[in-house]
């Protein structure tokens, strides 16, 4: 049998429960505290996203710069080209070039007239990578790219991109641009200090 005091508790307990679902204060703090976690990583997704694609962006345009830039010029000599690296440099602004984030090489080609023609290298000058060797082949420019006996401006850039919110890019995300240019004030760049 129950006693009185046991169905005094129940009587009580019961009363609570309805009470508990009657009241409605406090469910838009449930609610927030349930989705505002979701919103708050879709928020940072989309401006970790958006950060990698201005400095993907801006790679791109690096690349085309500073080829374009050697390509104006008949004669560039080692203080131009160290003046293109700083520009380049300060287009990737506000992302950070320090170390070896930032390389870039600058090379100038000339297909040969040769039975199989090769795209030999005239000079090469680079930012934290390796130069190419001067009269080495270079595979990736063909005769579609350039005729027999003309020259060609190739500019590579690679930018190791970190970001600064989080990692949502995995990481050593890096974004690489290739670009040529035919010269524009003659049939080559010459560069005589350059390798």
């Amino acid at each position: 049998m129950i006693s009185l005091r046991r169905l005094n508790c129940l009587v009580t307990l019961k009363a609570f429960g309805r009470r508990f679902a009657d009241d409605g204060r406090g469910v838009s703090a449930i609610e927030f505290a349930l989705i505002a976690p979701v919103l708050i990583l879709l928020y940072l997704g989309m401006a970790e996203l958006t950060l990698g694609m201005m400095a993907s962006r801006r790679v791109s345009h690096l690349a085309a710069t500073i080829g374009d830039l050697a390509a104006q010029s008949q004669t560039l000599t080692p203080d131009n080209i160290t003046d293109l690296w700083a520009i380049g440099a300060n287009m990737l602004d506000p992302n950070p070039t320090d170390g070896t984030s930032l390389r870039i090489r600058l090379t100038s080609v000339t297909m040969s007239s040769e039975k199989t023609p090769r795209a030999l290298v005239d000079w090469s000058q680079s930012l934290n990578t390796n130069k190419y060797v001067k009269g080495n082949p270079l595979s990736s420019i063909t005769t579609n790219q350039i005729a027999i006996g003309e020259s060609l401006i190739l500019t590579e850039v690679e930018y190791s991109y970190k970001s600064p919110i989080g990692n949502l890019f995995k990481s050593g995300t890096v974004f690489k641009e290739t670009y040529t240019h035919h010269p524009r004030n003659g049939s080559v760049v010459t560069c005589p200090l350059c390798s």
